[in-house]
């Protein structure tokens, strides 16, 4: 059995035609077949399917899309765009195993092409040069939200933490910034304080703080933006609050507080 199967292997993982999840699906067969020194017999069939496959298939293929793609597969990793770079060679694969693409792979293929286009690529590279401190700063905030409440944006959240020359895709930061709920994060950071250092305040009825400080408890402000926003509440805003017979500063989003008497 091993004599007959491994010749197959090297036949199929040579062919440049097999490529993304059918290469995949091979090797992983292979390490089975090397595990066990044999092979069920649907493994079997699935690989001598393959095998006729790749026999069966055209000697030429469409060079006009093969240049496409191979042209395209280029600027994508060029541009690091990892899943254009996963998508593409699965069709350049499925062409050469004398498939026919999809009118829905075909679809996907001409929006990848106008998202690395030559006006594309201008668009991003002024993009670049146009990035303002003011976006950075709305960057950051949205970062430090996301970073608090993952899963949401993490890998990206922390490049622009760590690094205070990153600029993400235009794409990637109207998705993490410009959404309903990094939006009111960053309204809530950049709004003036409704209560300056000093202010005598108290808790509002309905707070909801969690700690053992009676409702009734009035304090003063120490701080205003003593922490990052991380809700996207309206009115979050983090001040530090010493109330009166404590000993330690709270900190306390300015939707729990109101004026307190003196």
């Amino acid at each position: 059995m091993a004599r007959r199967l491994q010749p197959i292997f090297d036949s199929i993982l040579a062919d440049a035609r097999i490529t993304g999840r059918d290469r995949a699906f091979v090797e992983s067969l292979q390490a089975h077949f090397h595990a066990r020194k044999s092979l069920t017999a649907g493994r079997r069939r699935c690989l001598r399917e393959i095998e006729d496959r790749l026999k069966a298939a055209p000697a030429a293929v469409d060079a006009t899309l093969d240049s496409r793609l191979s042209d395209l597969l280029s600027r994508a990793t060029t541009a690091g765009d990892r899943w254009a770079m996963d998508f593409i060679p699965s069709l350049r694969g499925q062409l050469l195993a004398g498939r026919d693409l999809s009118a829905r792979q075909l679809d996907i293929l001409t929006k990848i092409e106008a998202r690395h286009s030559d006006k594309a690529q201008a668009v991003r590279d002024n993009w670049a040069s146009s990035f303002t401190s003011e976006m950075r700063a709305k960057l950051v905030i949205a970062a430090r939200y996301y970073l608090a409440n993952p899963p949401y944006f993490g890998d990206l959240a922390a490049k622009a933490i760590e690094d205070d020359s990153f600029v993400p895709s235009k794409r990637a930061y109207e998705k993490m910034v410009e959404n309903k709920y990094a939006t009111r994060v960053i309204e809530s950071t950049l709004s003036k304080p409704k209560f300056n250092p000093g202010s005598h305040v108290a808790l509002r009825a309905n707070a909801n703080v969690g700690w053992a400080i009676p409702r009734t408890s009035t304090g003063v402000i120490l701080k205003a933006d003593a922490r990052p926003v991380t809700s996207p509440a309206r009115g979050s805003k983090v001040y530090s609050v010493l109330f009166f017979g404590q000993t330690t500063p709270n900190f306390v989003e300015e939707r729990w507080l109101k004026k307190g008497k003196r």
